[in-house]
């Protein structure tokens, strides 16, 4: 079965759970904490994702962040991949193998409604768990940087919420505490948790087919996923029946063998080259920049390219995988590429994506880098 494909929301609020392998307390090691936090800040600083609130639990991670305009999988890859391998490589960890136990399970939740009722809640984490008896006595979440007793990094952006409470930075974060003390006998609630699994969601995870399944919950009132279903099967029809890319405005996108004839003309190198050394590093870094092409930039799948280059899927991801990791150099060499695309074709006109029948412009659809 492939993939399940995220959904992709620029300015969307999005709730990330990431549990580590087996459940394991791999916080509890010496240095865990301070070294996932560091590779928060650098993941952050790569990225246009932006970081609202987080807990770091023994066993797992919650975080609340806004998606900017690259996909959150960029964001999650480079943190997380990042922090495996300081674990891997730290000598007091002695951690080997995985790290995490699968992608982090994300739902965008629907801002107005629900935004500083979720990070009551993950600030609340320890309090439920029983570790501490208040969140102001967290030292691993973002509850201290809320309240002023210790300083925000420049990297978690305490405001978005506390904007909502009052325009005094001081009387805000007082409101924000009471709030946060006010929920700390709230039970679990699996909406907040990362658990969800209603009707509603489920409906929106199939709504474009399944090709393309989409893993995400939605966490709203039934017009935000009325919104969400609504522009999901537009923009799966357009992909399914015109061949439209991914970016908003782009029609007709070249044969995926257009594209490796591209890269291989763009790194200077044969077809030949391409059968006969299979796994010189030239070749291999070209499969590379072929996969990024035709997942990032064309929204085609992972499995067509493994057909095309004669790998095995589990290789293209790794592929696609290392790519994310270097995706500002990716994305540089990638318009050269299309230059070479745009000598070898002749140009097709370019459409405007038309508005939904209420006027607005699709917002929600889906990332199909991952299927």
């Amino acid at each position: 079965m492939p993939r399940t494909a995220r959904l992709h929301c620029p300015g969307g609020v999005f709730h990330l759970v990431s549990r580590f392998v087996r459940d394991e307390w791999l916080l509890d090691r010496a240095g865990a904490r301070e070294a996932y936090l560091q590779a928060l800040a650098e993941a952050a600083a790569r990225s246009s994702t932006t970081v609202l609130a987080y807990c770091l639990m023994s066993s797992h991670v919650h975080l609340v962040v806004v998606q900017g305009e690259a996909p959150l999988e960029r964001f999650t890859k480079s943190l997380h991949g990042s922090f495996a391998r300081w674990l891997n490589g730290s000598r007091s960890t002695r951690a080997k193998g995985p790290v995490f136990a699968g992608r982090p399970r994300t739902t965008l939740v629907e801002e107005e409604t629900y935004l500083t009722q979720l990070v009551r809640y993950v600030h609340n984490n320890p309090v439920r768990a029983r570790v501490v008896r208040s969140a102001r006595n967290s030292t691993w979440s973002s509850h201290g940087a809320y309240i002023g007793r210790v300083p925000a990094p420049d990297w978690l952006h305490v405001g978005y919420v506390l904007e909502r409470f009052g325009r005094d930075p001081r009387r805000a974060a007082e409101r924000f505490d009471a709030f946060v003390e006010e929920g700390r006998s709230e039970p679990r609630r699996p909406e907040l948790s990362g658990a969800l699994d209603t009707t509603e969601a489920a409906a929106v995870r199939r709504t474009v087919g399944d090709a393309h399944r989409v893993s995400d919950g939605v966490l709203g009132g039934e017009a935000l996923v009325a919104r969400v279903r609504r522009d999901t099967t537009r923009v799966e029809a357009a992909l399914s029946s015109r061949g439209t890319e991914r970016r908003a405005g782009a029609v007709g996108r070249p044969t995926l063998r257009e594209v490796i004839d591209a890269v291989l003309e763009h790194r200077g190198l044969s077809a030949l080259e391409l059968e006969e050394a299979p796994r010189s590093r030239r070749v291999a870094s070209a499969k590379k920049l072929a996969t990024w092409m035709w997942v990032h930039e064309y929204a085609g799948r992972q499995i067509e390219v493994a057909r095309a280059l004669e790998l095995d899927t589990s290789v293209v991801s790794r592929h696609y995988g290392d790519a994310l990791v270097s995706a500002d150099e990716h994305d540089q060499e990638a318009a050269a590429v299309l230059a070479v695309l745009a000598r070898r074709r002749r140009p097709r006109a370019r459409k405007a994506t038309a508005p939904d029948e209420d006027g607005l412009p699709v917002r929600y659809h889906v990332d199909l880098s991952e299927t």
